[in-house]
């Protein structure tokens, strides 16, 4: 039994079907446009007609000239159907182009939100694993490439075979001998095509990934100028970004000497079609046997407007060979699968959760040793539960998993009783406030950051939530308040700002289950404290999981786990756990300045 090739394995198979398979397959993005296609197609046909109706109507004037004929309206005749050729052929074309060209803008628009609907239901592990830059120029220029292609390359092929087919059609109607003679090379033109599409299509998939990894590397370093500068590291990231670039334009020239190659093949082959042509079809009439001087005439032209094809042809195949190296990466993209999916007997949660329960949950990231053993405890409506730990003990993975980014390796995560698992990933996160310790924020204004937590709510909320968060007097003293733009990633805010804001958007969201991984962490010891209060009171009615380093931040917690080694080794309230003298209580030592850290 034949193998099966995952799509996205397939989308990078290199010995894949040789000519464009993943450009046809995202043709399917074109069906919700098919009438328009099909009649930009059907005026591209008619103005093709029009283009060659000259070529055909000049015989005529010279074998009506050459047999004495002299009356003006004959010429007339000829010179109007001539004119209204041109015009119709620029009725026809330009409507043609931008049916077309509007068809691409919109399927061009389809794929790209396909692709960013397809990045938002995949986990986190999808982007740890790859660069922002890389999967940019997915999303923008490989879509791009695309819709080029669409706009341009369509419309070639329509011109190439109606064309082709025509012109060829109508030389053998007029003279079959010359038509054969002139289709013999064509054989040669096949097999140079089928060599330079295999040799190059490496070459293109090589530099578009080159161009992915060039973005990423591009992407990170603007983004971490100030650390560049900082460490003077500029030649050595140069370097770095020398040698990306070096990969592109390696693969970019290889790929154009291979197009250098095949260009002289094209000629030849059209060289020695029309050199039969020529010579043979003037022997014929020289000699009697042939057609009249205006059909030879008429014959010559078409064959010349023939062989025009074949050099459109050699960048026909360069278009779409590069159409093909995006199609392959856009293919990939869309054929990832999330990891974390909604099962098939999945419900909706029909209320606020009450309560959720760790069961003996264990859990190790793809690849990784355990992080997590048999962890297990209650997180109840109205309670606040602390956990501690080092660097490194797995205190975040149980955000993560609570989040739903990853599932437990065994055991399970029970809310209101049932499995987390049979409840559907949308209903359950609508549930959700989470601030991390690295709070991201969007480029816009303070306002527009926060309203992500309700985009309904009205100021007086916002200002609410904010003031909660301990942020809205900082926010009242930027240049224009709440709308303030802040920057790409908040960069305009420090550290403890953004992470006030961010915290202002959990609480403006009024969720059920706030997860709170470091979120205060970067604020001083004062405002801390006055969050603390704050939080204190907003977790009546919900549950509240606190992750912190700084133990005061988990002081009034009703339960407080200590997690060293992925294990829950200590839990209680602070006052037991410092009487118990165990980690907590050397910990608490420690940052409260009565042991000295080794």
């Amino acid at each position: 039994m034949k193998k099966k090739i995952p799509a996205a394995a397939a989308a990078n198979d290199p010995n894949g079907p040789f000519f464009g398979r993943h450009v046809w397959t995202l043709f399917r993005f074109l069906a919700p446009y098919r009438r328009a296609f099909g009649l930009g197609l059907g005026l591209n046909v008619l103005a093709r007609a029009c283009d060659l109706l000259p070529l055909a109507l000049a015989g005529k004037v010279i074998d009506a000239a050459v047999n004495g004929v002299t009356a003006p309206h004959t010429y007339l005749l000829f010179g109007l159907a001539v004119l209204a050729s041109f015009i119709f052929l620029a009725l026809f074309q330009s409507s043609s182009d931008y049916i077309l060209a509007a068809m691409a803008q919109r399927t061009r628009h389809d794929i790209r939100l396909a692709l960013y609907s397809r990045l938002q239901t995949l986990d986190p592990a999808y982007f740890e694993d790859r660069q922002t830059g890389d999967i940019m120029s997915v999303v923008v220029g490989d879509v791009d490439t695309l819709e080029s292609f669409l706009t341009d390359a369509t419309t070639s092929i329509i011109r190439v075979v109606v064309t082709f087919v025509g012109i060829y059609g109508y030389l053998f109607f007029l003279e079959w001998r010359l038509a054969l003679l002139l289709f013999v090379p064509l054989p040669l033109a096949v097999f140079a095509v089928r060599r330079f599409v295999t040799r190059v299509q490496p070459r293109y998939r090589g530099a578009r990934k080159a161009v992915g990894a060039i973005a990423g590397l591009l992407e990170n370093n603007i983004a971490g100028m100030g650390v560049i500068q900082a460490y003077t590291a500029e030649a050595r990231l140069l370097a770095a970004v020398s040698e990306r670039s070096a990969a592109y334009r390696d693969e970019a020239v290889a790929a154009e000497a291979e197009r250098a190659r095949f260009l002289p093949a094209i000629y030849a082959v059209a060289g020695l079609s029309f050199a039969a042509v020529f010579a043979g079809g003037g022997w014929l009439v020289a000699t009697g046997n042939g057609t009249t001087v205006g059909d030879y005439t008429t014959f010559t032209l078409f064959a010349a407007r023939l062989v025009l094809p074949l050099f459109v042809f050699g960048m026909l195949i360069n278009q779409i060979q590069r159409a093909e190296a995006a199609a392959a990466r856009i293919a990939e993209m869309l054929a990832t699968e999330p990891r974390i999916v909604d099962r098939p007997e999945a419900v909706a949660l029909a209320e606020r959760p009450r309560e959720i329960a760790f069961r003996d949950v264990r859990f190790a990231y793809p690849g990784r040793e355990p992080v997590l053993h048999g962890v297990s405890f209650t997180l109840r409506q109205g309670e606040v539960v602390g956990v501690v730990g080092p660097t490194g003990a797995g205190k975040s993975t149980l955000v993560k998993l609570l989040l739903r980014y990853f599932e437990p390796t065994s055991g399970d995560i029970l809310v209101n009783g049932a499995s987390l698992a049979s409840v559907t990933l949308a209903s359950y996160r609508q549930r959700l406030g989470y601030v991390s310790q690295d709070a991201f924020l969007f480029h816009g204004t303070v306002a527009e950051n926060i309203l992500l937590g309700d985009p309904q709510a009205d100021l007086p909320a916002v200002r609410r939530a904010a003031a909660m968060a301990g942020a809205d007097d900082f926010i009242m003293r930027l240049p224009e308040g709440y709308n303030t733009i802040i920057g790409e990633r908040g960069m305009k805010l420090s550290g403890g700002e953004r992470q006030r804001v961010s915290l202002a958007r959990a609480i403006l969201r009024d969720p059920a289950l706030l997860l709170l991984d470091e979120a205060t962490s970067a604020v001083d010891t004062r405002t801390e404290a006055i969050i603390q209060q704050n939080l204190h009171e907003f977790r009546q009615g919900r549950l509240t999981l606190a992750v912190a380093h700084r133990l005061s931040t988990v002081r009034q917690c009703a339960q407080i786990l200590v997690v060293v080694e992925g294990c829950v080794v200590e839990r209680g309230d602070h006052e037991s756990l410092l009487a118990a003298g165990g980690v907590y209580a050397g910990m608490w030592a420690v940052q409260s300045g009565g042991e000295t850290a080794p």
